[in-house]
């Protein structure tokens, strides 16, 4: 049933998407819950919730607690109904999961990237790990409700590929990542820029339940952001997941590589924290990494992150400076959207002392308004955030109503 969930759909096919997205998000929920949220008549609710009970998608979680009578019922989803197959290809690795509408990893495969990690390689191990997957845990290809790919964007989604920009892998610009996957699995395969999907993964994997609104923002090669705006990802024809890095910070400040001064990725990314951190060593300043590498030059982020863990000052101080126009550039964005919550990711978002003089700039920089009570949130320390969104990208084609104007 969940595959007629989308296109022309008759009043009762509205009505039962409606139901089961609602106790997809609200449950275990009881039928009074549910007439409360739709307005239905109890009758007809109740009909309802037993039409998707006998297509196998909900169940009965057999939680409610009894008052001296009959228990209650409370409704959930049943997760092994269908699969989701959510995949993320970066520069470091591409994941594969196979998930259960749940959002719970069932299985997972990696693949480092390298030079022979050509396109046709990457999408013939996506695949065979699919059919391995399935395979293993007896996932029969008509349970498979559709796969998810993430990936550094910019997108085309209409051809399913992925556009050029400066941190493209090789080789893989206009190649037809989900026709590949189409034909092969004859399934719905969906394409997305990979900061979009971390945002998603994040929100629906702990946090849809208390807020609507949400950003995710990533430090690490550059400095990305993915935008819950109504619980839905915010997203548009022009990808500009990297603008964040662009939000001015200093006005008379350093040069960013997009040949404006003061940008926020000339301060707060990898590349610039590891260009500062090089250039006071060479400058005499003394730092454990002179013992980690033979040349300044050498030092790359693991060194970094293993100094920090030393608390060598010099990397100490670069980082807080990173940290605090991050702050200010997070504080720009808290006062255009008013999100209910902020989310520190990425590779220096991972790092303690970031996160947290990250968080404290934001709060001193927003004590004007002392009633917004916006969270400073760490990311969660797996690494499969993009994946899980991915495959979540897919279940929502299916069951989630879309906002209109």
């Amino acid at each position: 049933m969940l595959q007629e969930f989308v296109g022309l759909m008759s009043p009762k096919m509205k009505s039962l998407k409606h139901l089961y997205y609602l106790i997809n998000k609200l449950g275990p929920v009881r039928i009074n819950t549910l007439v409360e949220q739709t307005g239905y008549k109890h009758s007809t609710c109740s009909r309802l919730v037993e039409e998707l009970v006998q297509a196998g998608l909900i169940y009965d979680s057999g939680l409610g607690e009894s008052k001296g009578g009959r228990k209650p019922a409370l409704y959930v989803i049943k997760p092994d109904s269908f699969y989701l197959i959510g995949a993320e290809i970066s520069s470091l690795f591409t994941t594969v999961l196979l998930l259960d509408l749940q959002l719970n990893i069932i299985a997972e495969h990696k693949l480092k990237m390298n030079e022979t990690s050509t396109p046709e390689y990457t999408l013939n191990f996506i695949s065979e790990r699919i059919d391995r997957m399935l395979a293993e845990h007896s996932v029969p290809r008509e349970r498979l409700l559709g796969i998810g790919v993430g990936a550094i964007g910019p997108i085309d989604r209409n051809a399913g590929t992925l556009l050029s920009h400066e941190h493209m892998l090789a080789g893989w610009e206009r190649v037809h990542i989900v026709d590949f996957l189409q034909r092969r699995f004859q399934t719905t395969v969906l394409l997305d820029n990979g900061i979009n999907l971390a945002a998603l993964g994040e929100y629906r994997s702990k946090y849809w339940k208390q807020a609507d609104s949400l950003v995710y923002t990533s430090s690490g090669v550059a400095i990305r952001c993915g935008i819950i705006l109504q619980g839905q990802v915010l997203g548009s024809k022009l990808d500009m997941d990297d603008s964040l890095g662009h939000i001015t910070v200093d006005v008379h400040g350093r040069r960013c590589s997009c040949g404006a001064y003061g940008c926020l990725e000339a301060y707060s990314s990898f590349p610039s924290v590891r260009e500062e951190i090089v250039r006071r060593i060479k400058r005499g300043k003394a730092s454990v990494l002179q013992q980690m590498v033979g040349q300044a030059d050498e030092v790359q982020f693991h060194h970094i992150l293993d100094a920090l863990e030393q608390n060598d000052p010099l990397c100490y101080d670069v980082v807080r400076d990173a940290a605090y126009y991050y702050g200010i550039g997070l504080s720009n964005l808290i006062h255009l959207l008013r999100p209910e919550m902020v989310i520190v990711g990425g590779g220096l978002g991972a790092n303690l002392t970031f996160y947290e003089i990250t968080a404290e700039t934001v709060r001193s920089r927003l004590q004007h308004y002392r009633s917004s009570e916006v969270q400073i949130v760490r990311a969660s320390t797996g690494y499969n955030v993009v994946a899980v969104g991915a495959g979540c990208m897919v279940l929502d084609y299916f069951i989630e109503e879309k906002q209109t104007a």
